[in-house]
């Protein structure tokens, strides 16, 4: 009977821990940026819930747990949602990191490669900020950032559905953002330029060495690509009372893209 008491009081203490911890769910928490963004906030003592397309190998890494799900099935996220309410109860951060990207211009783009863009840079989004909405109202002081991207406000050649999808996410954040307002929660989302991710590789299969090269250090007037942690670091600092006046905004984070 004594060890039952200890286990139950054990459990107990375990689920108060949790309650007092702040928690952040980011999308697409396997790789580049999201990645990234994961240990930042393990770092500042977040407890990390994360999607992932795929079974993640790291479970065991502590503070965080990964659930596969695809973020454009609102069965997947009625579920993952179900689960929060029975462990969590609330969510202090939401981070819309998932994202797809295919080269084309309209000549190229089919119809399944232009609805893959919206459903999964748009519809995805929207889907995670509406189921988990009701933990976000539970939580003092919560906060959503969607990622965009610098080609949502610059025109990019042989992109046209990834940059019309992510055009979207600016308007979706500056609209979810006045919605919000009044149950004390921010909305924002940032634009970064091209950023050293498995994404950024597809684009360059599509250029020579030496035209990706070019094209890399005259786009970006710091001279160089940027390194996931710089747009993690962004995130971090738009979900932290560091950037508590700052709602419907969309921040670049390229470099200085957007300024050429």
């Amino acid at each position: 009977m004594t060890l039952s008491l200890e286990r139950i009081n054990s459990a107990k203490a375990s689920n108060f821990l949790i309650s007092k911890k702040k928690i952040v769910l980011i999308t697409g928490a396997e790789s580049g940026i999201g990645k990234s963004t994961t240990k930042v906030f393990l770092d500042n003592g977040y407890r990390v819930i994360g999607t992932c397309l795929k079974n993640n190998k790291n479970k065991d890494i502590k503070g965080i747990e990964y659930h596969k799900i695809n973020i454009t099935n609102n069965l997947d996220w009625e579920n993952l949602a179900s689960y929060i309410k029975d462990k969590y109860k609330k969510i202090d951060v939401l981070v819309n990191s998932a994202g797809v990207r295919l080269s084309g211009n309209l000549e190229t783009t089919t119809m399944n490669d232009w609805s893959y863009h919206l459903n999964n840079n748009v519809t995805g989004t929207f889907l995670s900020c509406k189921h988990i909405l009701p933990f976000l109202k539970k939580a003092k002081n919560s906060s959503i950032i969607n990622l965009a991207s610098i080609n949502s406000v610059r025109g990019v050649k042989n992109m046209l559905a990834y940059a019309t999808s992510k055009s979207a996410i600016i308007s979706f954040t500056a609209s979810l953002a006045l919605d919000l307002s009044k149950h004390n929660i921010r909305v924002n989302a940032v634009a970064p330029g091209a950023i050293d991710t498995p994404m950024l590789a597809s684009f360059k299969k599509d250029l020579s060495s030496k035209e990706y090269k070019k094209r890399m250090r005259e786009n970006h007037p710091i001279g160089r690509i940027g390194k996931p942690k710089e747009v993690a670091s962004v995130i971090y600092f738009l979900a932290s009372e560091a950037s508590s006046f700052m709602t419907g905004l969309t921040i670049p984070v390229d470099g200085g893209r957007s300024i050429r």
